[in-house]
């Protein structure tokens, strides 16, 4: 028995809702504007963009050092043992 394989979404498709889009753009406002609503006790000027900057830096040494542990040796599909 052959199921039908489910089709990836892909948000580029000119098939995607119109709904996807406006909860997309309400929760980026909704976000924004919590944003400027909270008060914030900074220590320093720029210490949110400083811990983004190295938060995000991490993240893609994080992802780069799984792909390399990961990531399958060129023969891995080969039939030849």
């Amino acid at each position: 028995m052959s199921e039908t394989p489910v089709k990836p979404f892909v948000s580029d498709k000119p098939t995607v809702s119109r709904k996807f889009w406006i909860v997309l753009w309400v929760t980026c406002a909704v976000s924004i504007l919590l944003e400027l609503a909270v008060a914030r006790h900074e220590h320093f000027i720029g210490f949110y963009v400083l811990l983004g900057f190295i938060a995000c830096s991490g993240l893609i040494l994080l992802a780069k050092g799984l792909g390399l542990l990961l990531k399958a040796r060129e023969d891995y599909y080969d039939d030849t043992p």
